[in-house]
């Protein structure tokens, strides 16, 4: 694309195609016309490169940009242009270019009117030599364009003359000279199932906003293999706050600089409202709300986003309970033996403290639960085939064992350390209480 006049764009029409252009011509005709099923021969390729000539050349966009930027640096899906105090992305759809100026985190910044106007070069058809010398040489069969890979095939018919496509070069491998005629498609990088996959992720994550994740199944859109399919709705319920990304971001730079931050940790109070009542609402918590700490991991754990850091002593901080995040002057050094993964494992449900030696019988039906719970932390010890009941010992922080214990009580039984067995019985104790009165 370039920024052009109408007189200066028909002055040009006669120019010659360079073999950049000729290359993004036939990567459209193979996006748009090609597939496994119906592959094109050079001879079809160049028969729909004829009907792209003379390509509209009158000025196709005028719209959306502040008169004072030089922004477009190409009309191409997903380019990203850099602007003065922004991003802007650009994408054409037929004979319009859409734009939206938005800054890092994502707000739009910009939304008006433009006098930049700008027309296509046309394109001139390049002969079948050009068209087959860069099919063979320009675009090689192991190409990744993602989320596009160009396939090479020959058509082949079978004993029963049932027509099938086979890979140029296996034929090649197998039969020695090979006379058949070069055949091309695309083939999209990601399975239907692989995309499924993708696209669910995006879908089911409860800390993407429904703005965010409406802008990145759009964006993802782009990768499917068959963009017709409508994306299913998986029903996911999302509370994610649009800022959270931003104190990950700096939350992910002060660890890489290793820089103390400022954070300010929320909690949930019930507030009342007229429209709906009681509901419980962030903000700041009233004791130790502003923390000075170093950060040392940010980690994904239990479906929460966990901030690992050191105050004093450790704390383990939910990301989406954090209210703001600042950067400090101040440095530090995390510890050469700290391991994440480790320290992870000693933290069941993310409750830190200081790890001692706990001792639990446990139902043989608990495997699954205890993987989940501390992955291969525990030891296995006196195993009863007639109890169906196995000993797990660990060095572990004790609250996080509590709550384990607690919520699967007829299958577990913490025998050690008596503190810890006598908190329990006291907790069931009362919570008995409360339901025989």
């Amino acid at each position: 694309m370039e920024e052009k006049g109408k007189k200066t764009a028909k002055k040009n029409r006669s120019g010659y195609s360079n073999s950049y252009r000729s290359l993004e011509a036939i990567w459209t005709v193979l996006k748009e016309h090609a597939s496994k099923e119906h592959p094109l021969t050079v001879q079809e390729i160049c028969d729909y490169l004829e009907q792209m000539e003379e390509a509209p050349s009158a000025d196709t966009v005028k719209r959306l940009f502040p008169k004072e930027k030089d922004l477009i640096n190409g009309l191409y899906p997903g380019t990203i242009i850099e602007a003065d105090g922004g991003i802007t992305n650009a994408y054409q759809n037929e004979e319009s270019l859409h734009v939206v100026v938005e800054n890092a985190e994502g707000y739009p910044l910009y939304s008006g009117k433009s006098d930049l106007e700008i027309a296509k070069v046309p394109f001139r058809t390049p002969s079948y030599s050009t068209v087959d010398k860069i099919l063979k040489d320009r675009l090689p069969v192991d190409l990744n364009t993602f989320p596009y890979r160009i396939r090479c095939v020959a058509k082949k018919k079978n004993a029963l003359g049932k027509v099938r496509y086979v890979s140029y070069d296996d034929l090649e491998l197998n039969d020695g000279k090979n006379n058949l005629p070069r055949r091309y498609y695309l083939a999209n990088v990601l399975t239907d199932t692989e995309w499924r996959i993708l696209s669910d992720l995006i879908q089911v994550y409860p800390y993407l906003s429904e703005r965010q994740t409406k802008k990145f199944l759009n964006a993802f859109h782009y990768l499917s293999p068959h963009k017709a399919k409508a994306i299913p709705n998986r029903y996911a319920h999302k509370r994610g706050s649009e800022e959270q990304f931003g104190w990950i971001r700096l939350l992910d730079e002060a660890i890489r600089q290793k820089k103390k931050v400022r954070v300010v940790y929320g909690e949930y109070v019930l507030k009342r409202s007229k429209e709906a009542g009681w509901e419980p609402k962030l903000q700041e918590r009233k004791n130790h709300g502003t923390l000075e700490m170093e950060p040392y991991a940010l980690m994904w754990s239990n479906g929460y986003y966990y901030l690992i850091a050191k105050h004093r002593g450790m704390m383990n901080l939910r990301v989406d309970r954090i209210l703001k995040v600042e950067i400090l002057e101040e440095g530090y050094e995390i510890p050469g033996d700290f391991d994440p993964i480790r320290y992870r494992n000693s933290c069941p449900v993310m409750y830190p403290g200081k790890k001692e030696f706990v001792r639990m019988r446990c139902s043989v039906s608990m495997l699954s639960v205890l993987m989940d719970f501390f992955g291969s932390l525990p030891q296995y010890s006196s195993y009863d085939a007639e109890a169906n009941t196995v000993e797990v010992t660990m060095m572990i922080a004790a609250d996080g064992v509590k709550l384990f214990a607690m919520q699967y009580a007829d299958a577990v039984e913490v025998l050690e350390p008596k503190a810890l067995r006598e908190e329990i019985r006291e907790t069931w104790k009362k919570a008995v209480k409360k339901y025989e009165e």
